[in-house]
């Protein structure tokens, strides 16, 4: 589990919530996660948590958060490194598409 990566998905999923304060939804999404932001950027999260037990997810696909691309993506960011980084495979398929589209 990288420390550095945990804690600064922490802070920038933080920072793509602060821009959607004034949605209703985007509060509760923050509220659910506020402990484990804070917990992630004090350095308290030694070992991965499980994926399930990550608040949010229902967030995106039945609360009609997905309209905010840039908090999806920091809620996923914030997910795989809270979980425990990046698997081999991710990491080998993610390296592949950027050089098919680098082509």
């Amino acid at each position: 589990m990288d420390q550095v990566m945990l804690r600064e998905s922490a802070e920038y999923l933080e920072e793509v919530i602060s821009k959607y304060t004034s949605d209703a939804k985007v509060g509760c999404l923050h509220k659910a996660l506020s402990t484990l932001i804070a917990d992630a950027r004090a350095g308290t999260i030694v070992l991965p948590l499980q994926w399930n037990d990550i608040p949010g997810t229902y967030a995106f696909i039945e609360g009609g958060l997905q309209q905010y691309r840039d908090l999806e993506t920091a809620y996923a960011r914030f997910k795989i490194e809270i979980t425990g980084g990046e698997s081999p495979l991710m990491k080998s398929l993610r390296l592949n598409q950027r050089m098919r589209d680098e082509e």
